[in-house]
């Protein structure tokens, strides 16, 4: 009997703390550039800048199929992106629209593209291969 009554007692203590458990809201994430670094690997993208901010590149990607529809991919700038032009670092103000570029981007926490590397690049002539690393 006593050992019911000890039961009852603790029960009637902690049922409520895990009812509220069950109930309570979490606020919804708010992911920003920091995030934190995605750990996938940096991806190459080639293509010509169509619009540059402070914080943006917009770059209007080369087509591999000339009969292809356009696309066009926005990444993030950060203080960590390095520009570079003839192998010489170059201040970001150097990228300008109508530029051809190659980038290196990963993924941030949210999954946004963020730019690693932009290199000034020549464009690509028809029937250029990739160059292998």
């Amino acid at each position: 009997m006593r050992h019911i009554a000890i039961f009852s007692v603790l029960l009637a203590i902690l049922l409520p703390v895990g009812l509220t458990a069950q109930y309570s809201r979490r606020r919804p994430s708010t992911a920003t550039a920091a995030s934190g670094p995605y750990t996938g690997p940096a991806v190459t993208f080639n293509g010509t800048v169509k619009a540059v901010t402070k914080k943006e590149l917009v770059v209007d990607l080369d087509l591999a199929d000339p009969g292809a529809d356009q696309q066009t991919l926005t990444f993030r700038l950060s203080k960590k992106t390095k520009y570079t032009k003839d192998g010489q670092p170059v201040k970001p103000t150097a990228i300008e629209a109508g530029m051809h570029i190659s980038l290196d981007a990963t993924r941030d926490g949210d999954q946004k593209l963020s730019a690693l590397n932009v290199i000034v690049a020549p464009p690509a002539k028809p029937g250029d291969k990739p160059a292998e690393k």
